[in-house]
């Protein structure tokens, strides 16, 4: 367990060999298995990974890019750029999260969907799939596009993860230990 820790690196460049849902949903059943208070289970996901649906979220991800002012001129060869990057990627995944009213509760189910993606990346990089972890706050902080995947008002997205095999895998980064941050009372 330890070395799948420390081997495990974020990727952003896929081949093209595709992800199954039935790999997907093999990695999920044991990411549920996450810590969560009183086992809320306050997740649900949102995936795309066949060729159409891949080809609705580009569209959904431009038409959200287009109503930002910065955005609002994109050329039509830039918006193209977009829509081709997401359907290189074998399969984008949301996690979505409940936001309870209690920030209590709120702060708990968040940290719970954390720890659900981590089982997600570890147990992904075992079978040699690599992943990208982001909260791309231009998209998961649009009313339009969290609308448009059909993320209720009541929930917010606690993850956006691009996921594939990979044929290289990056050098590690440097992390500091944990005795140069530990306070000991």
């Amino acid at each position: 367990m330890q070395e799948l820790i420390k081997d495990r690196r974020t990727i952003r460049k896929f081949n093209t060999k595709p992800l199954s849902q039935e790999t997907i949903l093999e990695l999920m059943n044991v990411a549920v298995w996450a810590p969560n208070h009183k086992l809320r289970e306050p997740w649900r996901f949102i995936c795309a990974a066949d060729t159409e649906s891949k080809a609705r979220l580009s569209e959904h991800i431009v038409a959200s890019l287009s109503e930002l002012k910065r955005y609002k001129l994109m050329p039509s060869k830039i918006k193209q750029m977009y829509k081709d990057k997401i359907q290189q990627i074998p399969a984008i995944l949301f996690i979505v999260v409940k936001e309870e009213k209690s920030k209590v509760k709120r702060d708990e189910d968040f940290a719970a969907a954390c720890a659900l993606i981590q089982n997600l990346q570890l147990c992904a990089w075992e079978q040699g799939i690599g992943m990208v972890w982001s909260i791309d706050e231009i998209l998961c902080g649009s009313a339009p596009f969290v609308s448009a995947l059909g993320v209720r008002s009541d929930e917010r997205i606690a993850g956006m993860l691009y996921l594939g095999y990979y044929d290289q895998k990056p050098a590690p980064g440097n992390r500091t230990s944990a005795d140069k941050k530990m306070t000991w009372l």
